[in-house]
C-alpha cells in the first residue's frame, strides 16, 4: 500500500515538474514572438494535461487573437474572468464582442447574480453552517436550563433552508460557439426544425448535458445545439 502511494506521489511530482518545464519553454517562445510553436505547447498542457495558470491562458488568448481565432481568444478570456474577474480583461472581452458583433454578452441582473453566487457561494455556505450551529448550541443550552428562546427557531429554519438551496442550486453553465453557422434546433434531433443560427464566438447558456446535444436557454426557451460546436467555460 505504501509503495503504491509513493509511486503515485512520484508520478504527480514528475507531471508537475514536466508541466512547469513545458510552460517555461512555451513562455520563452511567446516572448520571442514565436506564437505558433508556443501555442502547440500551451495547447498540449491545457487540453492534454488539463493544467493551466491565469498567466498562461491570457497568453493563449493573445496568441489566438493574433492568428485570427477570436472565438478561442474570447473563450480563454471568459475562463480567466471566471477565476479572477479583472476590469481590464472585461474591457478586452467587450472590445472583441463589439469588433466581431457577437451575441450573448449583455450584462443583466441574472448574470450579475450568477457571477456573485459562483464567487461567494462557498463563503455563504460556511457562514450559514456556522450560524446554524451557533443557534443549535444556544438552543440546546437554554433547553437544558429550561429556558425558552423561541425567537431563534425561525432563524434556524431559514438558515437550514438557505443551506439546502445553496447545496442544490446549480446556475446555468455558459459556453462559447466554436463553429461558424452553428444550428440551434428546436428539438435534440438533426431532423428537427431550425430555430436559429449562431456564429463562432457567440456565448450561450447551457442548462443540460445530453448524449450528443446540449440543452440551451435562448429567450427563456429550451433549445438544442450539438456538443461538437460549443465549448463550455468550465
Amino acid at each position: 500500500m505504501f509503495m503504491k502511494i509513493f509511486s503515485l506521489f512520484k508520478i504527480l511530482i514528475f507531471s508537475l515538474s514536466f508541466s512547469y518545464g513545458s510552460i517555461e519553454k512555451a513562455d520563452s517562445l511567446f516572448y520571442q514572438n514565436n506564437y505558433l510553436e508556443s501555442k502547440k505547447i500551451y495547447d498540449s498542457i491545457f487540453y492534454t494535461e488539463n493544467q493551466f495558470s491565469n498567466s498562461m491562458i491570457l497568453k493563449m488568448s493573445a496568441i489566438e487573437e493574433r492568428i485570427g481565432n477570436y472565438e478561442k481568444a474570447i473563450f480563454y478570456l471568459e475562463l480567466f474572468q471566471k477565476k479572477e474577474d479583472k476590469d481590464q480583461v472585461n474591457k478586452k472581452i467587450n472590445d472583441i464582442v463589439l469588433k466581431e458583433n457577437l451575441s450573448g454578452y449583455d450584462e443583466d441582473e441574472k448574470k450579475i447574480f450568477k457571477q456573485f453566487y459562483e464567487k461567494y457561494n462557498w463563503y455563504l455556505l460556511v457562514s450559514l453552517l456556522l450560524f446554524s450551529c451557533i443557534i443549535f448550541i444556544v438552543n440546546s443550552i437554554k433547553f437544558y436550563q429550561k429556558r425558552k428562546i423561541n425567537f431563534l427557531i425561525p432563524f434556524f429554519y431559514i438558515s437550514c433552508f438557505l443551506i439546502l438551496f445553496i447545496i442544490n442550486f446549480r446556475p446555468l453553465k455558459e459556453g462559447i460557439i466554436f463553429k461558424e453557422n452553428t444550428f440551434i434546433m428546436k428539438e435534440p434531433s438533426s431532423g428537427s426544425d431550425l430555430y436559429k443560427i449562431l456564429n463562432k464566438g457567440d456565448k450561450i447558456s447551457v442548462s443540460k448535458d445530453l448524449e450528443i446535444w446540449y440543452e440551451v436557454i435562448i429567450m427563456s426557451e429550451k433549445r438544442y445545439v450539438r456538443k461538437k460546436n460549443i465549448r463550455l467555460i468550465d
